[in-house]
């Protein structure tokens, strides 16, 4: 950890840096160990989040907030399945199903993430979506990242970015009107 001091030059974005360390490195080891079942590779990706998030600085504005926890949350979770899709790549294991080692940590991680007054009745069905498409609108529209942060953020392509925001706003609006014509029923 002393290293990425190293890297910053200013004080602010130092303290920032361990602001976040203390009160969020057991939370992104927690989230890490449950993709990757190693302690090593856990630290790895916790170490490589905050790689991400020492560019990210200045987009984080407050350290206790539910929309910090969440971006790192976000952050780490993708560095972990990135380094379990390699290491699966690289060990020729069968293939796992990913989405069965994430569900735990993502209802829990999705309760977190927005939990704001006048759009709950929206954050609840984005928890619906599946934990990518989820990603996409809250790094979107919540954090109003652009396309190419976003593709930087979660190792993927511009054009991948654009198609997962198409589909999850698809399935979000299928979500949405399928609850209302539950509503209608009653």
């Amino acid at each position: 950890m002393l290293i990425f001091f190293a890297v910053i030059d200013d004080e602010y974005s130092r303290s920032k840096l361990e602001a976040l360390y203390v009160k969020y490195c057991k939370d992104m080891f927690n989230v890490a160990y449950r993709v990757l079942n190693d302690y090593q590779l856990a630290q790895d990706a916790v170490q490589g989040a905050f790689i991400k998030l020492i560019d990210n600085l200045d987009k984080i504005d407050e350290i206790n907030s539910n929309k910090t926890r969440a971006f790192i949350v976000i952050i780490v979770r993708n560095i972990s399945i990135n380094i379990y899709r390699e290491r699966r790549r690289q060990n020729q294991m069968p293939l796992e199903d990913i989405e069965d080692i994430l569900s735990d940590d993502t209802q829990v991680i999705d309760e977190k993430i927005i939990n704001m007054e006048m759009i709950g009745q929206l954050a609840l069905k984005i928890k619906e979506l599946q934990p990518a498409y989820s990603d996409i609108i809250s790094l979107k529209y919540f954090y109003l990242y652009s396309d190419s942060e976003i593709a930087k953020l979660l190792n993927i392509t511009q054009e991948n970015v654009r198609v997962r925001l198409y589909r999850a706003k698809r399935n979000l609006i299928k979500i949405l009107s399928q609850s209302k014509g539950l509503l209608e029923n009653e």
